[in-house]
């Protein structure tokens, strides 16, 4: 009889999506089943790759060691996750330790019984390769945004056909400098050999950065998140990401030459529009990937709130533990008790750009924003205390100098108040992320104030926008947050990075603190509800108790 929940483990995993019932119940059946106790190394880094690993139960840390017995968690997989695909699939040994960090369960599929089924399924073959090289990517890349719990399932870049259309153009110049120069080689004349050089180097350049930019570009997808970096160096910096719980659909679209060479369009449909993984390998892996992580986002939720809901009922049943039950957290009423300031941010005239104070982050304006804004000013004021100076050092000869100092200090005066003026207005836009909304506050002096404000909740993703070489060079740029049809845009902030994942990481306090809160009105309603049953129907004096309809 088939162990129907490896079955649904196993039709889940996202190289085996397109394995009938009846091949998932043969694989099933010849997976063998091992427990490992809290601490328990799984498998040994360095060793040789003998097996595929299913997990069903618990928890997993992957751990790399390092010199002088130090280690690094590379990351942290749950049921339903695989290991040794990498190592398999390259032939090499395991790149990192695993151990269980709770009672797990592990299905092993040894390496022979792989290879076997992967001959007779070419596509779950492809699917498995492509999950290979999207870890062994992972494990050559860094990205600082990425949250310590958050573990990367698929990372890539555009085909590697768009790279060789992007080089064709660079390599006829090439071509076309080496004929050059051999033709001006036989004529003997030198200005056809320096046309030719010039023409290499320019092609020769444009072959490195067509690469380079290739490389930069990437489409990831974690436990949390599917992201698209695209990057033109020098021009353009961006990273457009959407939360797996503000998923809509996952799609595919291919053309005539995409299903030639084996690329396409992964189109993952959200509130708020799409983020498009364009000219991906093997797009139908990847939207697999996609949709696997998105189904396990909704599954958590699901059943964390069953749990929930078991929980209060064996609470319930156990007066004794009513107390620990209801009782509320004391970070959630120290938030609920102490809103944040309205006025946090004002009256700090410096040059600081991010600060924070009582529990809001406050941004200001990139200080390239304001010498913009303050450069005439500032140019004009310069000019009069240059000429100031120079009559003074008697470098001009012009009227005296009591004339020179009163017409400087009529100058200088409205220069002055013109330049505090712009500071002020620069220092009095600023944008605030707070504990359940983020704020936009444009603050004329001596005029009106405009506030704009978006609940954390209404979020729906976040793009980041760094335009030219001066933002990418000085790290500034916009953060356009998507509140449904409307777009909510912090302009040119520092880090602009760095602002996303302070708004994405508010949002999931938020949206924690309020499941929280959800999950504990179920809970005070459902004591309702079972005090209501027990008053009514199983109490000895309730009236429509069994013993009193008899």
């Amino acid at each position: 009889m088939p162990d129907f929940q490896l079955i649904d483990l196993l039709r889940n995993i996202h190289f085996l999506r397109e394995v009938d019932e009846i091949e998932l119940q043969a694989l099933g059946a010849i997976l063998e089943q091992k427990d490992y106790a809290q601490g328990e190394e799984i498998v040994r880094q360095g060793t040789r790759a003998e097996a595929l690993y299913f997990i069903a139960r618990g928890e997993v840390d992957v751990i790399q060691k390092q010199a002088e017995g130090a280690e690094r968690r590379l990351a942290k997989l749950e049921p339903g996750d695989t290991f040794g695909e990498m190592e398999l699939v390259f032939r090499q040994p395991l790149a990192a330790a695993v151990r269980a960090t709770q009672p797990t369960t592990i299905y092993r599929w040894n390496r022979a019984a792989v290879s076997e089924f992967m001959k007779a399924h070419p596509q779950a073959l492809a699917d498995l390769k492509f999950a290979a090289k999207c870890r062994r990517l992972a494990q050559r890349l860094r990205f600082r945004w990425l949250a310590d719990d958050e573990v990367i399932y698929g990372l890539a870049r555009k085909h590697s056909v768009l790279l060789y259309e992007g080089l064709t153009l660079p390599l006829f110049m090439l071509l076309g400098a080496a004929a050059l120069f051999w033709w001006g080689l036989a004529e003997g004349g030198s200005i056809f050999t320096w046309g030719a050089s010039g023409i290499a180097l320019v092609g020769l350049a444009l072959c490195v950065w067509r690469w380079v930019d290739w490389g930069n570009d990437f489409y990831i997808v974690t436990n949390r998140r599917a992201v698209w970096l695209e990057k033109i160096i020098g021009v353009y910096d961006s990273r457009v990401e959407t939360p797996l719980h503000m998923v809509l659909s996952v799609s595919v679209s291919t053309d005539v030459l995409g299903r030639m060479f084996g690329y396409g369009d992964v189109i993952i449909r959200t509130y708020t529009g799409r983020v498009l993984f364009r000219n991906v390998e093997n797009p139908k892996a990847m939207a697999a990937i996609v949709d696997e992580h998105w189904q396990r986002v909704r599954t958590k939720k699901e059943d964390t709130d069953r749990e929930s809901l078991e929980h209060i009922v064996r609470h319930r049943l156990e007066p004794e533990s009513d107390l620990q039950m209801t009782e509320e957290p004391e970070a959630d009423k120290l938030v609920a008790e102490e809103p944040p300031d309205r006025r946090a941010g004002f009256g700090r005239f410096s040059f600081k750009v991010r600060f924070e104070e009582k529990g809001v982050i406050t941004y200001r304006k990139h200080w390239a924003v304001l010498m913009r804004e303050i450069s005439l000013p500032s140019i004009l004021i310069l000019l009069v205390v240059g000429f100031l100076g120079a009559r003074l050092g008697g470098l001009l000869k012009i009227s005296t100098v009591g004339n020179i100092l009163l017409m400087s200090g009529v100058a200088l005066l409205p220069l002055i108040l013109w330049w505090t003026y712009r500071y002020v207005d620069w220092a009095n836009d600023i944008y605030q992320i707070t504990a359940d909304q983020i704020v936009d506050i444009n603050r004329k002096p001596l005029a009106r104030e405009l506030r704009k404000i978006a609940p954390l909740e209404n979020i729906l993703g976040t793009e980041v926008d760094r335009k030219g070489i001066v933002g990418i060079l000085l790290n500034y740029g916009d953060v356009i947050t998507n509140i449904g049809t409307a777009q909510f845009i912090f302009e040119g902030v520092y880090d602009p990075i760095g602002v996303q994942q302070d708004i994405v990481h508010a949002q999931e306090a938020y949206l924690q603190r309020k499941s929280e809160r959800d999950q504990r009105q179920r809970q005070d309603e459902m004591v309702e509800l079972l005090d209501i049953y027990h008053e009514r129907y199983t109490s000895p004096d309730g009236e429509n108790s069994p013993k009193n309809k008899s």
